[in-house]
């Protein structure tokens, strides 16, 4: 393998000579072998050492999550917890998520990244998770629709972070959350909650924990010793609960009860003309334009708000407004037979204001070592190669018509790419693959150690020349057609 061109400033189709040199030479950094005057791009050239500086909570149970702040973090290849290994996610260079691990003890958290560990200076403690009992309501009742239920449960252990939900289960094992409790560092709970549920029998009053304000599993529950009964209301009509559990994830609808409204957002790529919603309504019927909506079958067209009346035993109705916003893309999301990599900004060629338009990357690599062009170019320039956004594809197009049809070289085996089951994909230009480098993290799966050797090619010529970048650090330089380096296949959307 051979180092940058500038240093052996030949196209010699014999690399012997120069490839224990090479092999010296690529371990240190390609800022180091850039030719006078060339660009280091280089977010990553400075990239500092991992340092935590905090994380929250303090203590948990496994299965619990933690945030980790600090510096560095970036390219973190390993998370521990004492001695245990952590499943985690790189939010940012500032930030981790962990995972309390199964079999996990006490101890500090540490993280590792190609320029060292970072231990933080105190320890977490890992919990136990907390014995809930529930003890009101503790008998058969009636209660009616919409009144207040009163809810008292205890727990074996004082947790002062995390969060109770209070709800209650239908007999089915539907459960309705009435309200959230911070937790207090409390024994002993009291809450009421309004019955807002389809009237019926057998419910029974549920408390669950959770070690994590707002996200995360609920790890530990309970249930009343007794069950009740919700009788009806003949003027009660409301919609309680309104999801499209068809789509992966399922969306849940924010039901605004004093406007009467429903908001759902669903992913960018969702066609909303045909969603099928589940819902849930203390009224005796609801109906869409007069017709009857079954939860969980009646699919209905969204690209305009809808009006779902509900209609109360004596008859009375009230309409609920849903309205479906589909998401933008973000970069990172699953996309087109890939990973959004990079949205066009204001300035950028082929920007359009209030149109969404980028570049997808492929969501693995196509090699992890291939030459640039065939042996018989490798002194042969392609005419008219560009290094600026949006130039990749008509790049790939000039180095096809010079080497032919194959994917025994970068561009032939980018172009060959079919993921998607798109024909479309090309090898980015060097403004393009700096864009994939700064997203890196989002959009996953890039070499970034420096023992994986992590050049990947551009589509960008420069005399003889090629124009890579190193994702170790972000540098960028230029090599001989006939070195291999790895490929990463982008698409316009």
């Amino acid at each position: 393998m051979r180092q940058c061109a500038t240093l052996t400033d030949r196209p010699d189709s014999r690399r012997g000579a120069f490839r224990l040199f090479g092999l010296v030479l690529v371990l240190l950094t390609v800022a180091l072998a850039l030719p006078a005057g060339a660009a280091a791009a280089s977010p990553g050239a400075a990239a500092a050492a991992p340092r935590i500086t905090s994380f929250t909570p303090e203590e948990g149970p496994v299965g619990s999550r933690v945030l980790l702040t600090g510096i560095g973090f970036s390219d973190t290849t390993r998370v521990w917890l004492g001695q245990a290994e952590a499943r985690f996610a790189v939010y940012s260079d500032e930030e981790i998520v962990l995972t309390v691990p199964a079999g996990a003890r006490s101890g500090p958290i540490s993280v590792s990244t190609p320029r060292g560990r970072a231990v933080s200076a105190r320890s977490f403690s890992v919990t136990s998770w907390p014995f809930i009992r529930v003890t009101l309501p503790d008998g058969n009742k009636s209660y009616p629709q919409g009144s207040p239920l009163m809810v008292q449960w205890t727990v074996s252990s004082n947790v002062g972070y995390g969060e109770f939900a209070l709800g209650v289960r239908s007999p089915d094992g539907t459960w309705y959350i009435g309200m959230l409790v911070p937790a207090s560092g409390a024994m002993s709970y009291l809450a009421g909650l309004s019955l807002n549920v389809p009237w019926g029998s057998g419910y029974k009053a549920i408390v669950a924990w959770r070690a994590t304000a707002g996200s995360g599993a609920w790890t530990s529950f309970s249930t009343s010793p007794g069950s009740f009964t919700v009788t009806a209301n003949p003027t009660a009509k409301a919609i309680i609960a309104f999801s499209f559990q068809g789509l992966t994830p399922p969306v849940t609808g924010v039901i605004n009860e004093a406007a009467h409204t429903i908001a759902l957002t669903v992913p960018h790529a969702t066609d909303v003309h045909a969603l099928v919603a589940t819902f849930t309504t203390t009224g005796e019927s609801v109906a869409v334009d007069t017709w009857t909506q079954v939860s969980g079958t009646t699919a209905n067209d969204f690209t305009s708000p809808v009006t779902y009346e509900v209609t109360a035993i004596n008859g009375s109705t009230l309409n609920y407004t849903v309205t479906v916003t589909v998401a933008p893309l973000a970069i990172g999301e699953a996309y087109g037979g890939g990973v959004v990599a990079y949205i066009l900004e204001p300035g950028d060629r082929g920007y359009v204001a209030g149109d969404q338009h980028g570049l997808i990357a492929a969501a693995a690599d196509q090699s992890t070592g291939i030459m640039w062009a065939l042996e018989a170019n490798w002194g042969v320039d392609v005419t008219g190669t560009s290094t600026a956004l949006g130039t990749g594809s008509a790049n790939t197009d000039k180095i096809i018509a010079q080497n032919g049809a194959g994917s025994t070289y970068a561009a032939g085996l980018a172009r060959a790419y079919k993921g998607g089951g798109y024909g479309d994909w090309y090898l980015p230009s060097q403004d393009e693959l700096n864009k994939l480098y700064l997203n890196r993290v989002a959009i996953g799966g890039f070499a970034t150690l420096r023992s994986a050797y992590p050049y990947y090619w551009s589509s960008s010529e420069r005399a003889y020349k090629v124009w890579v970048q190193y994702f170790a650090t972000g540098s960028q330089g230029y090599y001989l057609k006939d070195d291999t380096w790895k490929v990463r296949a982008v698409r316009a959307f």
